[in-house]
């Protein structure tokens, strides 16, 4: 199998730098030497740098920079691996799970919580699961990310599905979304996942530059100010409690979604599970807020960024399932 691996920096890609961390042009082949050290494995994989930043400094180029990237590996690639920062992994992956969907040649996102040369990093676990991953898997489909919590094993997630982190952790979290798990060399299949196959085409990622759609992401917390919405505004996409519900009691949302109807923008509410509903989320039609179906937040932001840059209309392509996303 010939797998190619993008680097675009992120704590992967760096070193410690006096008294701060910062990309550094040798810490990839460190990362390969690594891997080579541990797992006695000494294939020479192709490499390829979009681009290298800290990845909280990722922007919609560099997304579409980087599927650009992928969509010219995989002609040559039976898969990739790409190396990335962890603040924002969650973002990158679920933008590529709806660039690509359920693509047949599968791609797996690694990232390091600590620098490789700290003993406490999981980086070079990480980079082992996805080789090992996509070798012993020929079903592989789509975009996944191996990472490793804690000193447990290591998992393979699927991308669409990765949650926020939660400050100041390195945790990943994910909803219904462990696809595998790696330990000693072993991948072992979950029983317990199951995706929808893809129910729309893949979203251009093209459109993220050249017709770019902002959205307005807001989260639910007590006592919430609500912005004015600007004529760079196309959408709202408002995350809920855990329980599905938004203060819906508040003067301030009322007015905030009657300037929302009045302009056209609609607004989108994510953190529903589809259960049954509390009594403040009954009155999310009269405001016009839109549920969405269980959706990683994440995913329904770059979901609903990219279906407003391609043109298609959110309410349609949202509740479609695309890249192992529900």
């Amino acid at each position: 199998m010939e797998i190619s691996v993008i680097f675009t920096g992120g704590t992967i890609g760096s070193k410690l730098h006096e008294n701060s961390i910062g990309t550094d042009s040798t810490a990839p082949r460190e990362l390969l030497s690594r891997y080579r050290a541990a797992s006695g494995d000494e294939t020479v994989f192709k490499t390829v740098e979009p681009y290298t930043i800290l990845s909280e400094n990722l922007t919609m180029s560099h997304i579409q920079a980087l599927a650009q990237a992928i969509s010219e590996e995989q002609a040559v690639a039976d898969a990739l691996i790409v190396t990335h920062g962890t603040d924002t992994l969650p973002y990158t992956a679920a933008a590529l799970s709806y660039i690509m969907g359920l693509s047949e040649k599968p791609v797996v996102l690694v990232s390091s919580n600590y620098v490789l040369s700290d003993p406490r990093a999981n980086g070079v676990d990480n980079f082992h699961a996805a080789v090992d991953f996509l070798r012993s898997v020929p079903t592989a489909r789509g975009v996944y990310v191996a990472y490793r919590n804690g000193e447990g094993a290591t998992q393979i997630l699927r991308a669409a599905r990765l949650l926020p982190h939660l400050a100041p952790t390195d945790t990943v979290y994910t909803l219904n979304g462990i696809v595998a798990t790696w330990e000693n060399g072993t991948i072992q299949i979950s029983n317990a996942y199951t995706e929808q196959a893809d129910k729309i085409a893949p979203l251009s990622a093209e459109a993220l530059t050249k017709n770019p759609k902002r959205v307005l992401l807001l989260r639910a917390h007590p006592d919430m100010i609500f912005p004015c919405i600007d004529g760079d505004i196309y959408a709202v996409l408002i995350e809920t409690y855990h329980s599905g519900t938004l203060p819906t009691d508040s003067a301030a949302l009322t007015a905030f979604a009657a300037q929302a109807k009045e302009k056209g923008i609609p607004v989108f509410a994510v953190g529903i599970t589809g259960e049954k509903i509390y009594e403040s989320a009954t009155h999310y039609p009269a405001l016009g807020i839109i549920p969405l179906p269980p959706l990683s937040p994440v995913a329904a932001y770059l979901k609903l960024h990219l279906t407003l840059s391609n043109g298609l209309d959110p309410k349609e392509i949202l509740p479609r399932p695309l890249g192992g996303d529900m």
